[in-house]
């Protein structure tokens, strides 16, 4: 029953057999920093799993379900099912990077991040041989839009090369400025596998960060927001209870 539960979660029903060896020990160990650091806190939205061992190496050590990100405040559709790094840098990313970009672009919150993809035991881009991909280890997330305020809803696949100034500007932001916070960052003009999402991970690669969320444009635009202004959230209604808590902590020279 327990085998039967595990392959229906992750999708693989054993179509590619064993994995390999076990999980490469940073990942147990970025999770036990992780967990002692207090970054992550348990809620109605943040709810602890049990350990996702298998099949093969995927899975991780403690894994989170998570629903909502920042209390609540902004939802995650569908649930996201992700390690302790990873629901630690969501908060830190919507917090830094995304509503940051929704306010200078539109002038009102996300309160949506829509999903395509958390946890897959699977190798890179589906295929059948190949590295696997960090959703194996519930180590990323493949972001497809997200939902304002006002309904309005943003398709990366439809707002990419759209007309609309402020939506085009919007997820070129948050591409562009995603790889402050994770180490993978691949969107439409990356490649042709990520023409209707952002691909967001945490992997520890020794080559360093891979950003090919966006075009890079210096000092300009977020920069202005990213060095504690937090006005953006003291001036909205929806996240005013935020403006005064500390800016949530990220430290790029650690693959966690």
């Amino acid at each position: 029953m327990l085998i039967g539960a595990s392959l229906l979660l992750t999708g693989c029903a054993g179509l590619f057999g064993s994995f390999g060896p076990a999980r490469q020990a940073w990942r147990g160990a970025a999770e036990k920093q992780c967990l002692a650091s207090g970054r992550v806190k348990v809620s109605a939205y943040v709810q602890p799993m049990s350990e996702m061992d298998g099949p093969g190496n995927c899975g991780a050590d403690n894994p989170f379900r998570v629903s909502g990100a920042l209390d609540g405040q902004v939802g995650i559709r569908p649930t996201a099912n992700i390690n302790c790094p990873m629901t630690a840098a969501l908060d830190d990313w919507l917090y830094n990077v995304v509503e940051p970009a929704a306010m200078q672009t539109h002038g009102q919150p996300v309160v949506e991040v829509k999903l395509l993809s958390s946890y897959s035991c699977r190798r890179i881009n589906g295929a059948a041989s190949g590295s696997m991909s960090e959703h194996a280890y519930m180590n990323a997330l493949d972001v497809g839009g997200f939902k304002f305020a006002d309904g309005k809803d943003i398709s990366v696949k439809n707002g990419w090369r759209s007309q609309d100034l402020a939506t085009v500007t919007f997820l070129q932001e948050v591409g562009d400025r995603s790889c402050l916070i994770f180490n993978t960052v691949i969107g439409p003009d990356g490649d042709i596998h990520h023409q209707d999402h952002f691909h967001i991970d945490l992997a520890n690669r020794r080559s360093g960060k891979y950003c090919k969320g966006g075009p890079v444009r210096g000092g300009t635009g977020l920069m202005s927001y990213m060095g504690g202004d937090k006005s953006f959230f003291r001036n909205s209604p929806f996240f005013g209870a935020l403006a005064d808590k500390p800016l949530p902590g990220h430290d790029p020279n650690h693959d966690d």
